[in-house]
């Protein structure tokens, strides 16, 4: 048999209709019944015994809110009735004393990066294309195409010189024996296109997109400028 209410914790003085309730309907759980004083939408809850003024709404077994004027049995909890209060709470002991790590040893210690002009120092030097709208997504990906081979960055394409290799064995033909022809694949990134860098303190170039820029909201707009300006001012961006 379907439930038509729901007990989420023991200690609950409400219960959730799962689907749309009468007034004047007869609530069966648990042993007990709950008359209804009003029609209770789905989702909504509904008191299961008296609460005085003032008295603690409680579900998932913590306070939830004090009622502002008695309520009877059978009602719905509304924002009219109810109003917000949860329990007093404390948190433990924090441990906030922290000392430094002797880095004495590693004081001289250089490594190879790019100073900033914020005084920040890089580990990488990547330059990044962004667009600053969404409609831009798709001249970014040209950009893309169009750069990354010709200035080195791009991944190797070895399967497409395999798969070559394999149409240029076909196209001489099945040998007369009937065997199959072994292909020796051996690929090098010497003979790939744009393997030769012509900017060779830059280790690569990132393309961004997104989907924000047009048609939002004033918030929309400085939270896409905040994480924008996050990659843009991060140490390993040019």
């Amino acid at each position: 048999m379907k439930r038509n209410v729901l007990k989420i914790h023991p200690d609950d003085n409400v219960l959730v209709a799962l689907k749309e309730l009468k007034q004047g309907e007869t609530i069966q759980w648990n042993g007990n019944s709950y008359l209804l004083q009003e029609n209770i939408p789905a989702k909504h809850k509904f008191t299961t015994r008296p609460i005085a003024k003032d008295g603690a709404v409680k579900m998932y077994g913590v306070l939830v809110g004090k009622a502002n004027y008695d309520l009877p049995p059978g009602v719905r909890i509304s924002i009219e009735n109810l109003r917000h209060a949860t329990s007093e709470f404390s948190i433990g002991e924090r441990k906030t004393n922290w000392q430094a790590p002797d880095i004495s040893k590693w004081k001289e210690r250089k490594f190879m990066g790019y100073h900033r002009a914020d005084g920040s120092v890089g580990t990488a030097n990547y330059w990044l294309v962004i667009p600053l709208v969404f409609c831009e997504n798709r001249n970014t990906g040209v950009l893309k195409e169009a750069l990354l081979e010709e200035l080195g960055y791009a991944r190797p394409k070895k399967y497409n010189q395999f798969i070559k290799q394999l149409v240029e064995t076909y196209r001489k033909g099945i040998p007369a024996d009937g065997g199959i022809e072994t292909v020796n694949f051996e690929f090098s990134e010497k003979t790939m296109k744009g393997q030769t860098r012509p900017f060779r303190n830059v280790d690569g170039v990132k393309f961004l997109s997104h989907n924000g820029g047009c048609g939002g909201t004033r918030q929309d707009a400085q939270a896409l400028c905040g994480l924008l300006a996050g990659y843009i001012t991060h140490p390993n961006v040019a």
